[in-house]
């Protein structure tokens, strides 16, 4: 009796061990999909790009987060985020002309952005990718 009262807690156990991994990994799925449909596929910079840049050469990825966000918050940076670009808001020029008015802008795709980090190339060149401003906003979470 004392054999198949401890067998049975095994199997209890187990199965228990197994529903909670399964559900722990359920949530943390959902929630990292979330995140990443709300971040951003196509970025706005309002101004110079050349001036920004400039700026952000010299700072450090901390440094570079913290003007982005500042922008982002001065407006000088718009974002369309992946679920809007799928539901069809893919012109973020026309989507912000308001903002726009007359400045100059320049606009990236962060997909195409991260695919073109992953491409070989010089350490020199993928360091001046990341200094830009495109990196940091593309690393934009609402």
């Amino acid at each position: 009796m004392d054999n198949q009262l401890k067998s049975k807690l095994t199997v209890i156990g187990f199965v228990a061990f197994v529903i909670t991994v399964y559900t722990a990994s359920y949530f943390y799925t959902k929630s990292n999909n979330e995140r990443l449909l709300a971040s951003p596929r196509l970025v706005m910079l309002i101004g110079s790009e050349q001036e920004e840049n400039r700026k952000f050469l010299n700072l450090t990825s901390s440094q570079r987060r913290d003007a982005v966000k500042l922008l982002h918050f001065q407006d000088r940076i718009l974002i369309i985020s992946q679920t809007e670009f799928e539901n069809g808001m893919t012109d973020i020029a026309s989507q912000f002309a308001d903002e726009i008015k007359g400045q100059d802008y320049f606009i990236a795709d962060c997909l195409e952005y991260s695919e073109k980090l992953d491409q070989p190339m010089i350490k020199d060149e993928k360091d001046a990718l990341k200094a830009s401003w495109i990196f940091s906003a593309c690393g934009l979470t609402p």
